[in-house]
């Protein structure tokens, strides 16, 4: 199973991607929305995990651009360290399948990937 890490903090992606590949999971990751969106357009990849803001392209930017141009069946879980409870409220009503606030609880983003690739727990 592929994850895409997108986020403009170099210590957050080798965080994240030190954490997934523990889990089982390939990595591929980007440093903006823009190169994320190339990526996401070029490669099958079976979830998304997105920093919210980022220059240039947020993670907002690139949610909407999957979830309605592009590759909508690929979850996304969005990031942020920002106004918590409006910044989940927006990102969810935009279409992410679920919103972790920073710093990352590794027991809840491990949760989050596997009710999203595999599905919930019953």
């Amino acid at each position: 199973m592929k994850i895409l890490v997108v986020d403009d903090d170099q210590m957050m992606v080798e965080s994240l991607i030190h954490f997934l590949r523990s889990e089982g999971y390939e990595t591929v990751t980007a440093n903006d929305g823009l190169k994320a969106l190339e990526i996401a357009k070029k490669q099958s990849l079976d979830l998304i995990i997105s920093d919210v803001f980022m220059p240039d392209f947020s993670g907002l930017n690139l949610l909407n651009m999957l979830k309605h141009f592009y590759l909508y069946k690929i979850p996304v879980i969005l990031i942020s360290a920002y106004d918590k409870r409006e910044m989940m409220q927006s990102s969810l009503g935009l279409g992410a399948d679920d919103f972790i606030s920073k710093p990352i609880n590794f027991d809840e983003l491990r949760k989050s990937i596997h009710d999203h690739i595999i599905g919930p727990a019953n």
